[in-house]
């Protein structure tokens, strides 16, 4: 019968541990690693945990130092059994899989001996085989909104050097951890700086999470924010659901319209944001994840925060820089470079190619945008749909929203409900009243008059009520 090393060594009588093991030495060493590290007694016990491997089980150090390894094999995959699995035979083992973090890493497992062969330890060391591709992200990826379609039809993003300043400015706060407000009129580009300075079209680029605050209502708020556990029993496709928190664990967040959400989730997201730790929805289980943090609106959140439509707290941990990205009419310079971008990607499917006359062109420099890069693209596509080969003057048409489409003298002058000799403050307040009275039954609900009118809804229901 043939013996190995090995299997003599599995049988030697277990040692006592060396006094490094416990020396906080030995925890700066394993946070030095460039992976994820865990000292593991031989009866299969978490002694200590770098902040690497934290990350990648998506479990909080409390969790896992002084409990079993095998305990969170359901919790955090199959991978984990297997070196739980080897440990108990104290053997050393290489494995790689998924785990149910949806990370795909590879993971060894070191039996560790005295000079008289007994096993004091394991080392566990595990790494990421590769971050730009999980195994079944195919099946989330319709959950966030990634770029799609060939590059050569996608706009490609513009710097002017005001723009190129704030840059730099945004993405020296992301590496030092700060988070980043964007904010600005509507359309002026946040969510493509925020893309720009997450680097998310680069070659190895970490993930770039984008969440439209607009369509997180909060009874989908935890779901989506959070994911599911598998197997919970919530859980109705039986392989859990990835949040938007754990997608983003180790990249970047990105937080577009933040105002949009309501207070309750607001009051979430800063408990989140304090501790750094979710649990999934059907567990109990604490989770950690790390990221950058951008958030953007187009609100002046000061108003907002005096409505008591936004929270302050919340304000103070997403607005720690400020980067006010400038309206398209102070850019005549990006003008001109999106709109010839925006118009070779229009050509690539149009016969006969359409090209802008230098009265057109003047018209594009000089126009005011309102609506910043949306209303450009507005234009042009209005340009395609009416002009043969060549955008002419007449074919230039802005969009005008429909409480600002009648000329002044064309208004009808309400009748004086007041005293005539009522104050200054009286008459404008009622005239007030009538614009928004008028609005309302012209856009057929409040909130469509405020949004016409450039105000909050909040503020049109104060104003309303004056006269009751």
């Amino acid at each position: 019968m043939k013996f190995y090393a090995n299997d003599i060594n599995a049988f030697a009588p277990r040692g006592l541990r060396p006094g490094f093991v416990d020396d906080p030495q030995f925890r700066g060493f394993l946070e030095a690693l460039p992976d994820g590290a865990a000292f593991l007694e031989t009866d299969g016990t978490v002694k200590l945990v770098n902040g690497k491997l934290e990350l990648l089980l998506n479990l909080a150090r409390a969790d896992l130092v002084g409990t079993e390894l095998a305990k969170h094999a359901k919790t955090a995959g199959p991978v984990i059994q297997k070196l739980a699995a080897a440990l108990h035979q104290l053997k050393r083992t290489e494995v790689s899989g998924a785990l149910n973090s949806q990370r795909n890493v590879f993971a060894s497992l070191s039996i560790l001996r005295n000079q008289e062969g007994g096993a004091y330890g394991a080392l566990l060391t595990m790494r990421e085989a590769n971050r730009q591709h999980r195994p079944n992200e195919g099946l989330e990826r319709f959950r966030f909104e990634a770029e799609t379609g060939d590059a050569a039809t996608r706009t490609a993003y513009h710097m002017t050097p005001r723009l190129q300043g704030l840059a730099r400015k945004a993405e020296m706060a992301l590496e030092r951890g700060s988070a980043i407000l964007l904010t600005g009129e509507t359309g002026t580009g946040k969510t493509e700086f925020a893309r720009h300075i997450g680097r998310s079209d680069k070659a190895g680029a970490v993930p770039f999470v984008h969440v439209n605050c607009g369509m997180l209502a909060d009874e989908q708020f935890d779901v989506e924010m959070f994911g599911i556990e598998p197997g919970s029993p919530l859980d109705q496709s039986t392989r859990g659901k990835l949040g938007f928190i754990e997608a983003a664990d180790g990249g970047i967040l990105f937080l577009d319209q933040v105002t949009d959400l309501s207070v309750t989730s607001q009051m979430k997201l800063v408990s989140f944001l304090e501790t750094q730790t979710f649990s999934r929805v059907g567990s109990m289980q604490r989770r950690r994840a790390r990221f950058r943090l951008i958030t953007s609106t187009n609100l002046d959140l000061g108003s907002k925060i005096t409505e008591g439509a936004f929270r302050p707290d919340l304000f103070y941990r997403i607005a720690v820089v400020t980067i006010p990205l400038p309206p398209l009419r102070e850019e005549p310079d990006l003008v001109r470079a999106v709109a010839d971008q925006m118009l070779r990607r229009i050509n690539l499917g149009r016969k006969p190619q359409l090209r802008l006359s230098p009265e057109f062109t003047d018209l594009l420099l000089t126009h005011s945008y309102p609506g910043n890069l949306r209303e450009l693209s507005n234009i042009l596509e209005h340009a395609v749909a009416s002009a043969e080969d060549v955008a002419l003057p007449e074919h230039f048409m802005a969009p005008v929203l429909a409480s600002t489409s009648a000329e002044p003298e064309h208004l009808e002058v309400p009748a004086p409900s007041v005293p005539v000799r009522a104050s200054l403050k009286n008459l404008v307040q009622e005239f007030e009243t009538w614009i928004l009275e008028k609005s309302i039954a012209e856009n057929g609900s409040k909130r469509s008059a405020a949004k016409a009118l450039g105000i909050d809804i909040a503020t049109l229901v104060r104003k309303t009520k004056r006269k009751q």
